[in-house]
């Protein structure tokens, strides 16, 4: 088992679900990197489209 995080929370927890607020926990790790990684010019684009439509 690893450690999650709830982002609405704050708190650490070994569950899939928070247990206050019932919603999905995340890894609190970023990905790990790699400078051959296939798929790395996609999440650019995708990032880069989000910021400009928030912005």
């Amino acid at each position: 088992m690893k450690i999650k995080f709830c982002k609405t929370c704050k708190i650490y927890t070994l569950k899939d679900k928070c247990k206050k607020c019932g919603m999905d926990t995340a890894t609190p790790h970023p990905p790990r990197f790699s400078p051959h990684d296939p798929y790395g010019e996609y999440r650019r684009k995708m990032k880069k489209q989000f910021w400009e439509e928030n912005a």
